[in-house]
């Protein structure tokens, strides 16, 4: 059982920007917020994140396509409750019914105002990014929904000597990639 907690769906035209450099900034902005990135196509990700100790999985979506001389790029948020999240939930509210409800309540406007901040920060990003194509610094704190939970430390991989590596960033590549999983990079 996955309760769908909210979903926040955002589409943009941007001026100025390629769908490759879209794709460039939409990797670095959401792996500085610690989400595991996956590109799904030249011009697609997904990503997600997820925080064991509330059992909340947040999650991203991010396609860009040409529209005139402009690049519209659409994203996609969405955090749910996976089953060990639901089992704390029933447990607390058997236990204590009205705290559960009243912390239950600050912690989805949490939830919610934490993510219409990471889009906000990532369209701020993305409008600076032909400019300033630089990987944003990490976040100074994590949300306040996920204060005393260890960070995940982001691991990356690379290539032995024999294997395919990605002329770009240097990472393992599958043998029969096309793109770069880590920076998006045609192959």
């Amino acid at each position: 059982m996955i309760k769908n907690l909210f979903t926040k769906h955002d589409h943009r035209n941007i001026p100025g920007i390629t769908k490759e450099q879209v794709m460039q900034a939409a990797g670095w902005y959401w792996r500085s917020r610690q989400f595991g990135i996956t590109y799904t196509s030249p011009f697609s990700l997904r990503g997600g994140q997820f925080y064991s100790k509330l059992g909340l999985r947040q999650s991203v979506d991010v396609y860009a396509v040409d529209e005139g001389q402009n690049t519209g790029v659409d994203i996609t948020l969405s955090a749910e409750l996976t089953d060990e999240g639901a089992a704390v939930g029933v447990v607390g509210a058997i236990l204590l019914l009205p705290i559960t409800v009243a912390v239950g309540a600050v912690s989805y406007i949490e939830y919610e105002n934490g993510a219409q901040r990471l889009m906000n920060e990532f369209w701020n990003y993305l409008y600076a990014f032909p400019k300033n194509p630089t990987p944003p610094s990490a976040p100074s704190s994590s949300p306040s929904w996920a204060q005393g939970q260890a960070q995940q430390p982001v691991v990356q991989f690379t290539a032995p000597p024999s294997s395919r590596s990605c002329p770009s960033c240097k990472l393992a590549l599958d043998s029969d990639s096309k793109f770069c999983k880590h920076c998006g990079a045609r192959v």
